[in-house]
């Protein structure tokens, strides 16, 4: 695939505008037209962010169309469900396993559990879950979840961008101080869905051998 359709989605605080531009960054690098858009409350911290990025050999809208993004990246599993409809059928999700509950204050519409926004998820996606606190928590920082995301992204096969070209853009964006942890933190995204494949094939394998 020579072009790709990204959407990614969260709440402010959260880091998705740093995560697009970082994506956007390592797919100039390697010579991809690219074009992006951030829509909602990008400024309110807590309000939900949408950042829509494509790349390929010639891109002239910056604007996905629903129903048309190959990949949606979710900092938060309610998030990742609201922005669900922007997906494809059989499209990618990469989600961070993290659910904040919704306030719903004077309204008496049930909020969903986790575990229905995942079954929805699946119903029409590829779902690749990270743990990124807990992948965080390992680095002793917990401010990396959106670089680990990042990482997961970057091992889709569907992701034209090399590694190599994610690591420049993110030795180039941020502070001397902080490369270092956050290219562990992308390494540590990338193996995680890297292992969650090969976990899934062996399954498969097992299966067919059982069964055949």
């Amino acid at each position: 695939m020579t072009s790709l359709d990204a959407v990614f989605s969260g709440v402010g605080g959260q880091g998705v505008v740093v995560l697009s531009d970082i994506y956007c960054e390592a797919a100039i690098l390697e010579g991809f037209d690219v074009a992006k858009a951030e829509i909602h409350g990008m400024a309110q911290r807590g309000g939900s962010i949408v950042a829509h990025a494509r790349i390929g050999d010639k891109v002239e809208s910056p604007l996905i169309e629903t129903g048309k993004a190959d990949v949606l990246i979710g900092f938060e599993v309610l998030e990742t469900a609201r922005a669900l409809p922007m997906l494809k059928h059989g499209g990618n999700v990469v989600v961070n396993m993290k659910y904040i509950q919704p306030c719903l204050s004077g309204s008496n519409t049930k909020p969903k559990k986790e575990g229905e926004l995942m079954q929805i998820l699946k119903e029409k996606a590829r779902v690749h879950k990270v743990d990124g606190a807990g992948l965080a928590e390992k680095l002793g920082n917990m401010l990396v979840v959106n670089t680990i995301l990042l990482g997961a992204l970057s091992a889709l096969p569907e992701v034209p961008v090399k590694a190599e070209s994610f690591k420049q853009a993110i030795a180039g964006r941020l502070k001397e101080k902080y490369i270092n942890v956050n290219l562990k933190a992308f390494q540590l995204g990338r193996e995680s869905v890297a292992q969650a494949n090969l976990n899934k094939g062996r399954q498969i394998h097992n299966h067919v051998t059982e069964t055949g």
